[in-house]
């Protein structure tokens, strides 16, 4: 039991990243109005927090090599959640974007997390449980984006924006002591223990960055993980509030179905991948039924709401194929350099995906800037659907991506030299 309690602690950290995460899509109005900001403005607040943490992940997936999970975590949590406190205390665009990417700062060592957590289960498990133990833990993360939407949307309303965020910021330096407390990086008679010292740093980077193939599922993760990034973190419950005529709270609900989904289909493509011991084809029926599931909701008119809250399922659950790129870099990786492995991953699969938030702002921006000088409910139908059409095209680009991409699953970590 003690390898899963030592993961489990590790992934309750990860589900409060998610938390965090999704506060922008779920506070909206309040942050909008708060913060006097546009539809692009908000979007380069909300998208902060992914680039802070987008530019220290492969300095962190070093440091978790080589130091071991427990000290960052603990560390993570820490300044996750003075970041929240900072950031309610916000009153502009500027302060909230600056005190946004300190919480992403946070969440650079917060979202060390789902590289500690990964890193544990590669400490603690045997290798053929890795893919699916990256769905698993991603499942704990989806349960933090739903538990993000609709209920701290209700909580926002009831008691307001900042005294929400006072809360969540409490409930991340609680984590912080339970994390340091019981923890360990690794079992007691572990042969590799974290090395302490930096020389093979750079040779595993060099290494993983002169991988075509890594590059090719850099972009597969960033541009599939926009559904989840640039439309379920953000813009999803705006456009169900507009295209259906929902309350936002209701809206929020149901835009959160994308991660509800993503709960079985984080632990079904980890599953069909050690099943079948290819990442290929899990990976090209992941974006080939997020493409599908995206331009059925964005492009069909009249959809009734059974079959819109179907449509955000599905695609949260195609989407999962983006577990795959997590194990299929660590295979392609130098042996004990997983955390880099996955820290590269990471930039890609939340940096790359973040771009996308300000963009989809400015879009919006352009489309709807002629129907109203208000901040708050300026956005129409045909305005989403123009925006929106860039997640349809990354969605395309994953499954070209996936295409061209090698099959690598016989080298195990294990194996590799």
């Amino acid at each position: 039991m003690l390898p899963w309690l030592m993961w489990g602690i590790a992934t309750l950290y990860f589900l409060f990243d998610f938390i965090n995460q999704v506060i922008p899509a779920a506070l909206g109005p309040e942050l909008r109005i708060a913060f006097k900001a546009d539809a692009a403005t908000f979007g380069l607040i909300s998208s902060c927090y992914f680039y802070s943490y987008a530019l220290l992940q492969i300095p962190i997936g070093l440091t978790v090599d080589r130091f071991g999970p427990r000290r960052p975590l603990a560390m993570a949590a820490i300044v996750a959640g003075t970041g929240c406190l900072l950031f309610s205390l916000s009153d502009s665009p500027v302060t909230a974007s600056i005190t946004r990417m300190l919480v992403g700062a946070g969440a650079a060592f917060s979202f060390v997390s789902f590289v500690s957590c990964l890193k544990l289960a590669a400490n603690w498990f045997p290798a053929n449980r890795f893919a699916t133990l990256v769905g698993l833990t991603n499942i704990i993360g989806m349960i933090g984006a739903i538990s993000g939407e609709g209920p701290i949307a209700a909580l926002g309303e009831k008691l307001g924006w900042q005294e929400t965020l006072w809360i969540i910021a409490a409930v991340g330096w609680s984590l912080a002591l339970i994390i340091f407390v019981l923890v360990r990086d690794q079992p007691a008679n572990a042969i590799n223990k974290p090395a302490g010292v930096t020389q093979a740093i750079w040779p595993d980077l060099r290494y993983l960055l002169a991988q075509r193939d890594a590059w090719l599922a850099g972009i597969y993760a960033a541009t599939i993980n926009t559904s989840f990034i640039a439309f379920g973190a953000l813009w999803g419950a705006n456009f169900v509030h507009t295209a259906f005529g929902v309350n936002y709270v209701q809206a929020t609900s149901i835009t959160s179905l994308i991660f509800v989904g993503a709960i079985p289909g984080s632990f079904f493509f980890g599953w069909l991948a050690d099943k079948i011991q290819r990442f290929k084809l899990p990976m090209l029926i992941g974006s080939g039924g997020g493409l599908l599931s995206m331009m059925v909701l964005l492009y069909v008119p009249a959809l009734p709401l059974w079959a819109v809250s179907g449509l955000l399922f599905a695609l949260g659950f195609f989407c999962c194929g983006n577990v795959i790129t997590y194990a299929y870099n660590a295979t392609i990786g130098r042996h004990s350099a997983e955390g880099v492995s996955l820290g590269f991953t990471n930039t890609w699969l939340i940096g790359g995906s973040a771009l996308f938030q300000p963009l989809i702002g400015w879009l919006l921006d352009q489309h709807s800037a002629a129907n109203s000088n208000s901040h708050i409910s300026t956005f129409t139908l045909a305005g989403f659907q123009f925006a929106l059409t860039s997640i349809v095209i990354c969605l395309l680009i994953a499954f070209i991506a996936a295409l061209f991409i090698k099959e690598s699953y016989q080298k195990t970590p294990q194996s590799r030299t």
